[in-house]
């Protein structure tokens, strides 16, 4: 959007973010979502890029308030995408959600939660 009016409130960009990761943790991560293409790891990592671009965005504000929430979720976000980053890539794919053993479905599950 190029209007000059049209903005959006911290809250909504953290909101944002956090419903990206809450769709993967509801959804994505069951492999129910892509039950015939068994695509589920790229949609994975595009809400987890998109959660991060969120988290850039507030970044400023919250080194302010929370520094040591800054690098939690650092944290878990590098967790997260060396996880993903075993099992492919965006540009090179991959691997498909039903060659995945049950303890790779599972894994990321742990991974995401944040005591922060």
């Amino acid at each position: 959007m190029t209007a000059e009016d049209f903005t959006f409130e911290p809250f909504q960009i953290g909101n944002g973010a956090k419903e990206l990761l809450d769709e993967v943790a509801a959804g994505k991560v069951t492999g129910e979502e892509e039950f015939w293409s068994h695509t589920d790891l790229w949609d994975f990592q595009a809400n987890v890029d998109g959660a991060w671009v969120a988290f850039e965005v507030l970044r400023p504000l919250v080194e302010e308030s929370d520094p040591t929430l800054v690098s939690n979720l650092e944290e878990r976000f590098d967790s997260l995408n060396a996880l993903l980053a075993e099992h492919g890539t965006i540009e090179d794919g991959f691997d498909l959600y039903t060659d995945l053993s049950e303890g790779e479905v599972r894994e990321p599950r742990h991974v995401g939660r944040c005591s922060c």
